[in-house]
């Protein structure tokens, strides 16, 4: 259960940091008369600039603090599974690989996109080039980390399921079996 919600809660955080940019727009375009006053009062962009600034630094925060929340959580479920059940090298493995991506994001790509977008930040497209390139390659590379993460956790997941339903049936079938050998037998040989 934990791992499903570790999942999740990691599908939701993606979903959450792809929408906010396309937020900007809307807010720019936005037919409130209210909200149209004032991207006239700053201009268009302007208004773009500093709504994308919030945006990112918003975006900052909420990675920092899923990414922090996922390493005790991950611990957590490596224990649990040490522990409270018989799980195997290959599950115990995948998760201390999703808990090792995990660590390499927060420690060394979310800060280096946090340093390098405050940077660029209210700079045009033309300045500071390699940084935004720079920025973009974190980034990518933050994106193909989290869909290794989530493969992992996905297989997982599965395995666990899979393992879970076997060892239901092998209980089933073994309460058959003890209930057969429990059997009467007296009038047999006797």
């Amino acid at each position: 259960m934990l791992l499903g919600i570790w999942i999740g809660a990691s599908l939701l955080m993606n979903w959450i940091g792809k929408a906010g940019p396309e937020t900007v727009e809307t807010v720019v375009r936005s037919q409130s008369a209210k909200a149209q006053k004032h991207v006239k009062e700053l201009g268009a962009g302007k208004t773009r600039s500093l709504l994308r600034f919030q945006v990112a630094e918003q975006n900052f925060q909420y990675f920092q603090r899923w990414e922090l929340m996922q390493l005790p959580l991950g611990m957590l479920l490596i224990v649990m599974l040490l522990f409270e059940t018989k799980a195997n090298r290959l599950i115990l493995g995948g998760l201390l690989a999703m808990l090792t991506i995990v660590a390499i994001e927060y420690w060394l790509i979310t800060p280096q996109i946090t340093e390098i977008g405050r940077a660029v930040h209210f700079t045009t497209q033309e300045d500071m080039v390699p940084e935004r390139e720079a920025m973009w390659n974190y980034e990518r590379a933050y994106s193909m980390m989290e869909v290794v993460k989530l493969g992992v956790g996905g297989i997982l997941a599965l395995r666990l399921m899979y393992s879970e339903k076997s060892a239901k049936v092998r209980r089933r079938r073994r309460k058959k079996v003890d209930a057969v050998d429990d059997a009467d037998d007296s009038h047999v040989d006797g």
